[in-house]
């Protein structure tokens, strides 16, 4: 049974692998499709381009784990009975639930792997993508690696520190003279933009250099015009989805503390969270899709079907979550729980199978 079960499992994993690389290089192609229409803006350049569609995609390939699984699923299996193997496994006694269980044990353990790579490596891949991308497209001023952001605005030279919870959160502000000689510098703690689209600045540290010498002051609050627009502030902010698993819990943790709203985020965490669930569910509804022998065009015809059906729960799983932060539903509930009841759904199908 061991030696079987690896044959099922090696038979899985290749067709999902061949599957998720063709899905995935057709999005990347899109994607680099859009990447295209920047080229020129700034200095960002079609080389850019390639670049940030190469380190995005993992993510991409994560993403499509649960359609790719679905539709490789299908593949496999259909090769297998096509090859009269999968009638010769269930006439020796072998049902088709121990087949399914032979391509789930795999598949959750490679989503598992995913999973730290969505925890260690992905993250990094995709900061580095957008901060490359973003510093290529800036034309007010130059963003450094982890969100720093240098702009200038007259002779004043202004250095903001982004954070993950927030677009921009410390600030360095410099400022000179006609001669080029430093007149006042200021930091400031923490950064928020005022209703008429001020900067007012928290936690304020202001030195005023003279010929006299160096006057500090501690300033608790100090409002400045013409820093930097709440569209591009906005921008400066890591997206949700370039954050790692540890990095969400706690940016939704922080933005709760403040009487914010987590909801992108929170998404976010749920949409990775639920991978393995969404990818053993695939699995299970492909089995009643391949309960007989198929010949002919019957492949084709289930290929297709599988294809059909793994695109369009991609797209409504997508639409369920955006929706849900809409009517503020918890993303709990609009990623997990339609995961959990197609799972339930396949495992209901799958033991009717004689």
């Amino acid at each position: 049974m061991k030696i079987l079960d690896r044959y099922l499992a090696a038979v899985f994993l290749r067709t999902w692998l061949n599957v998720n690389l063709v899905l995935a290089g057709l999005l990347s192609f899109l994607e680099l499709a859009g990447q295209l229409d920047d080229v020129g803006k700034g200095s960002y350049s079609s080389s850019d381009a390639l670049l940030y569609v190469a380190l995005t995609l993992p993510d991409r390939m994560m993403d499509l784990a649960p359609p790719s699984a679905l539709l490789g699923s299908i593949v496999a299996l259909g090769l297998l009975s096509k090859n009269l193997e999968l009638l010769a496994m269930r006439a020796s006694g072998i049902s088709i639930q121990r087949v399914g269980w032979a391509f789930a044990k795999p598949a959750l353990l490679t989503l598992l792997a995913l999973l730290l790579g969505a925890q260690f490596v992905i993250p990094s891949l995709e900061q580095t993508a957008w901060t490359l991308r973003e510093t290529a497209l800036s034309e007010a001023g130059t963003i450094l690696p982890r969100g720093d952001f240098w702009t200038r605005s007259a002779r004043r030279f202004i250095n903001l520190r982004t954070s993950r919870e927030h677009g921009t959160q410390a600030a360095d502000i410099y400022e000179f003279d006609e001669e080029r000689r430093l007149t006042r510098y200021i930091h400031a703690r923490e950064t928020k933009i005022g209703p008429e689209g001020e900067w007012v600045l928290h936690g304020v540290r202001q030195k005023m250099i003279t010929d006299r010498g160096v006057a500090v002051r501690e300033i608790p609050q100090l409002a400045l015009p013409g820093l930097l627009t709440s569209k591009e502030a906005a921008q400066l902010a890591l997206p949700p989805q370039t954050l790692s698993l540890t990095e969400l819990a706690r940016v939704i943790g922080n933005r709760q503390k403040r009487g914010e709203n987590p909801g992108r985020y929170r998404l976010a965490l749920w949409q990775k969270l639920s991978l393995p669930v969404m990818t053993g569910a695939m699995i299970m509804i492909s089995l009643p899709f391949v309960c007989r022998s198929t010949r002919g065009s019957g492949l084709g015809w289930l290929i297709m079907v599988g294809a059909i059906t793994g695109v369009a729960f991609f797209f409504l799983n997508q639409i369920l979550g955006y929706t849900g932060l809409i009517l503020q539903i918890s993303p709990a509930w609009t990623t997990l729980v339609p995961a959990l009841a197609v799972l339930a759904g396949g495992v209901f199908l799958t033991r009717r199978i004689p």
